[in-house]
């Protein structure tokens, strides 16, 4: 378990945190620009002053009633910021060799076969040689993800790691970190505004609001509970769903997706090689409401859904709708007098046309 009850000042700002989150897992540090996140982070990996405790299983990094305050470096964590920090005077190599000295679990045989493995599949081979100053601002991101997962960290500190890296790069990665979730049983707290990167590797949230926790818990849990205005632009404009991929029509270029017992078809140039459910983003603006199910109409999305709950706030000619369909969740922004044309109420039947939507995978 990773239990923090912890206090930290950084000028003006004070941040006041105390939750428990999972011993294995990532858990995503939400909230707007200047809620704290970064000072969390930095205050668990001791960077920042802070008092009160932290416990990550059985070790004690911070008890400030026994005066134990354990240094950042016999911390056993791996920390990656929004500017990752390579030691400058040595070689992509020599960075990679530098975690060794942490990794004290590790045989040689064991290590040597892992700084393999992260080379590889973080595509590093040709960078070994190369000093920090030479490399680009995705390169250096992939290095310090590397350096930090060599480590042998009992606790994984992301602070936006992918913020640098390309779209294509992005994609090539999320595989490996969800693979590191997976073949490791340690926590990541993950500090984010992209909700593909939520959606992908984290079960949990934390939301932050002016350095306090407003919410935490499961991820859709936690974003349905709060206030958008406590959300990253991105997620407060667009809502995730899982959906279980079927097939692909090779002659309509279709794939088919399976939402309980519902269909949701997404045009494809080419035959998806998806298992299992798969991360699907639905703007708001982009599903339109009717009361009886529309016919000959080219908009290929259609489910029958309820209306959970309606929010609107005064001088707002939109209004913000929260549909539920079977066990998944998203929302539509429409008109306040599309609301009142149509009667919409709490529980009121709808069909949801969904004109696009956006792959996570």
């Amino acid at each position: 378990m990773l239990n923090l009850d912890l206090q930290s000042k950084r000028g003006a700002f004070e941040l006041r945190v105390q939750a428990d989150l999972r011993d294995s897992g990532a858990t995503a540090i939400v909230g707007r620009n200047g809620s704290g996140k970064t000072s969390l982070l930095r205050a668990i990996a001791g960077l920042d002053e802070a008092t009160g405790t932290i416990h990550v299983n059985d070790a004690t990094w911070l008890e400030s009633d026994r005066n134990v305050a354990v240094p950042t470096r016999n911390r056993r964590l791996g920390y990656v910021s929004q500017s990752p920090k390579l030691f400058p005077y040595m070689t992509v190599d020599r960075n990679l060799q530098f975690a060794y000295q942490l990794a004290t679990k590790r045989s040689d045989k064991d290590s040597m076969n892992a700084l393999s493995d992260l080379i590889t599949r973080f595509e590093l081979e040709s960078l070994l040689k190369r000093k920090p100053t030479t490399l680009s601002g995705g390169e250096t991101s992939r290095v310090a993800l590397a350096r930090a997962l060599l480590s042998d960290p009992d606790l994984l500190l992301l602070d936006e790691p992918l913020s640098t890296i390309d779209l294509d790069r992005k994609r090539d990665l999320l595989p490996y970190l969800e693979g590191i979730l997976e073949d490791r049983p340690i926590p990541m707290l993950y500090v984010t505004h992209d909700f593909t990167e939520v959606a992908r590797l984290c079960t949990d949230a934390l939301v932050l609001r002016d350095g306090r926790v407003l919410a935490n818990g499961p991820v859709e849990e936690v974003i349905r509970a709060i206030s958008d205005t406590d959300l990253p632009e991105q997620t407060m404009k667009s809502s995730l769903i899982n959906a279980e991929y079927m097939h692909y029509d090779e002659e309509l270029y279709l794939a088919y997706f399976k939402i309980n017992d519902q269909t949701l078809v997404i045009p494809m140039s080419e035959k998806p090689h998806f298992k299992g459910l798969v991360p699907i983003r639905i703007p708001d603006r982009e599903v339109a409401i009717a009361t009886t199910r529309p016919v000959q109409t080219s908009i290929r999305n259609l489910l029958k859904c309820n209306v959970l709950a309606i929010e609107h706030s005064s001088a707002n000619p939109f209004v913000l709708i929260r549909l539920v369909c079977g066990t998944e969740n998203f929302r539509a922004t429409i008109t306040l007098a599309s609301v009142q044309e149509l009667g919409l109420q709490e529980h009121t039947e709808v069909y949801a046309l969904i004109k696009s939507v956006t792959l996570e995978a």
